[in-house]
């Protein structure tokens, strides 16, 4: 069950509240008994009390809802550091590491293979047919961070390994990428 809000729980309540009180006045409907005329259309309904029990509702509609105590927030919230999209209007410290630099086919099967282009200024294009996104890219040992412009930063893993029959292979996030563009 998901936990609800205290405006909810007030809501649900007052629903319940509402509810109840409309079917005990349409359960009962309006009272046709003759007065002591005999005649129906005007009868002067005044309640009297009667040692007999009434027959209103004995659950309480709220039972079941506790009201949790609310922390009210007493000073503005803290901003915690969140993933904004990247302006590029402060200037991010591009980095790519030698072994990086150049153009580079690979990525998954399934999807299609995308050509990456990484500078050695940090820029970095990379593309799949008519597809594609372009930015600078922040390295450091294990990690590559993309700055794309209008969009949240994103992390993949990174390493260059030496294949004796392949030569060259470049791993982001596990898959490889050969030397070259996927067009030629």
């Amino acid at each position: 069950m998901l936990p609800l809000s205290l405006a909810a729980r007030r809501g649900a309540v007052c629903a319940a509240l509402l509810i109840a009180a409309l079917l005990t006045t349409s359960a009962c409907g309006p009272d046709s008994s003759p007065n002591d005329s005999g005649d129906t259309s005007t009868y002067d309904y005044t309640e009297e009390p009667t040692d007999e029990p009434t027959e209103e509702p004995t659950e309480d509609p709220t039972e079941g809802f506790t009201e949790e105590p609310t922390e009210e927030p007493t000073e503005e919230p803290t901003e915690e550091p969140t993933e904004e999209p990247t302006e590029l209007i402060e200037p991010v410290e591009a980095s790519v590491p030698e072994s990086v630099v150049g153009v580079w086919c690979g990525g998954s099967n399934a999807e299609g293979h995308w050509t990456y282009e990484f500078a050695s200024t940090g820029e970095f294009m990379a593309s799949r047919g008519s597809a594609g996104f372009s930015g600078v890219v922040v390295s450091d040992a294990q990690t590559m961070t993309f700055h794309v412009p209008g969009e949240s930063p994103f992390v993949s893993s990174w390493e260059v390994v030496q294949d004796p029959v392949l030569g060259p292979l470049l791993f982001l996030d596990g898959y490889s990428y050969l030397p070259g563009s996927c067009n030629s």
